[in-house]
């Protein structure tokens, strides 16, 4: 009797490893194909071609179970380590709409610099959590960005992407993403958004959303955003 229970914890760590092992697994495995169409400027929506939210979510509630001493322990286990697991599949949908012209832009430009640039120039990037820094998990949020972009008079118009990348409160990589912006075909201000639903049982606390922009493949900025969740 003593034996058998002095192999449970090794067996527990066990399974975990190895349910840790088929989770990354799942996450790299082929997703099943499906069709839908997309909303009126809505960049490459859905979650990542390569995973499986309800596998993951699955394997994750296992993880998370094993960790727990108690009946109550083991349920709050499995519904964070469905969360974590969740995220790693969540899908954003990417909107970018121009809120000003040209003409607008460029006479700002010319009016604070005295002329425009030879070169394609991003004047100004910032991001904000929309329409509130603090989260409800399981609920919807979004990541909003103002974008402005002067054509060079030298340049072809550029060609511009967006990544979000989500930090856990202790700093990890939780999740990123990266969508082309292509409705930015030349000077102008645009607004941009990322949005997603946090999945339930995540763990409360004070997470880091990361915004970073792409021109030409070439990082130009960047923009790190503080969102605290809460059950």
């Amino acid at each position: 009797m003593s034996i058998n229970t002095r192999r449970f914890p090794s067996i527990g760590m066990l399974a975990g490893s190895m349910c840790l092992v088929m989770l990354t697994a799942c996450a790299q495995m082929p997703a099943e194909s499906s069709t839908s169409s997309a909303a009126p400027n809505d960049s490459d929506a859905g979650s990542p071609p390569s995973c499986n939210p309800v596998v993951t979510g699955t394997i994750g509630a296992v993880v998370g179970s094993l960790f727990g001493k108690s009946g109550k322990d083991k349920v709050v286990g499995a519904a964070v380590g469905a969360g974590v697991g969740a995220l790693a599949c969540m899908a954003y949908n990417y909107h970018v709409k121009q809120v000003r012209d040209a003409s607008a832009v460029n006479a700002d430009y010319v009016r604070q610099r005295g002329a425009l640039p030879a070169n394609n120039t991003v004047s100004s990037y910032v991001s904000e959590m929309a329409p509130s820094s603090t989260v409800k998990a399981g609920t919807q949020t979004e990541m909003q960005s103002k974008i402005v972009v002067i054509n060079g008079t030298s340049d072809v118009a550029p060609k511009l992407s967006e990544t979000l990348t989500l930090y856990s409160p202790d700093g990890k990589q939780l999740s990123t993403v990266t969508k082309p912006a292509r409705e930015i075909s030349g000077t102008g201000e645009y607004q941009t958004s990322f949005v997603f639903n946090l999945p339930k049982g995540i763990k409360e606390g004070r997470y880091t959303v990361r915004s970073t922009l792409q021109m030409n493949d070439h990082t130009v900025s960047s923009n790190e955003v503080p969102m605290t969740v809460v059950s």
